[in-house]
């Protein structure tokens, strides 16, 4: 059977449209490739300074979810002289803290307990800071980020690096600050 030219061009587009019909419903009826998550690994590592009065100071890794105790127990536990009731051991430490574990006031000093107790600037929690006058939940929580941010606290005068403490706060609180 003989095809004319214009018949054999209809026969060739008809089978080409035949041919594009079943690909794209091929196309279509295919699954969707499965998904697959992949989650990114999680570090269960933290990184803490631990110094002060320890046997080795120095820098720890610990789990995920460990406790200032775990930090001490890490620098080998705390050296005779350190003043644990004026910490937290039980606080959950964060990734790249500084932990300053304080001495025990000297005889004759000022008292590390008490109405009048001075409170070390480098281990006092934000509550406690609140206890001194003038000091109210916002400067209370600044000095703990300064401290957090400067690696603790040198000497008193560093308050005034604190938004918020003046030289007549610095004043009022020099009596009732201490650096360990």
């Amino acid at each position: 059977m003989l095809w004319s030219r214009p018949q054999e061009t209809v026969i060739l587009a008809a089978a080409t449209l035949m041919l594009a019909a079943a690909s794209v419903l091929l196309v279509a009826r295919r699954p969707a490739p499965p998904i697959r998550i992949i989650e990114a690994p999680t570090t269960s590592d933290l990184a803490v300074q631990v110094d002060g009065a320890v046997v080795r100071p120095g820098i720890y890794r610990l789990v995920s979810g460990a406790r200032v105790a775990d930090a001490l127990a890490a620098a080998g536990g705390a050296n005779a002289d350190a003043d644990l009731d004026a910490m937290n051991r039980a606080r959950r430490v964060r990734d790249g803290e500084h932990i300053t574990v304080p001495r025990a006031a000297a005889p004759g000093s000022i008292p590390a307990s008490g109405p009048l107790a001075a409170l070390d600037l480098n281990s006092a929690t934000a509550e406690a800071l609140e206890s001194l006058p003038g000091v109210g939940p916002v400067v209370a929580r600044r000095i703990v980020e300064y401290r957090a941010s400067h690696g603790g606290f040198r000497r008193v005068d560093d308050l005034l690096q604190v938004k918020g403490v003046g030289p007549r706060l610095l004043e009022r609180l020099r009596a009732r600050v201490v650096i360990r």
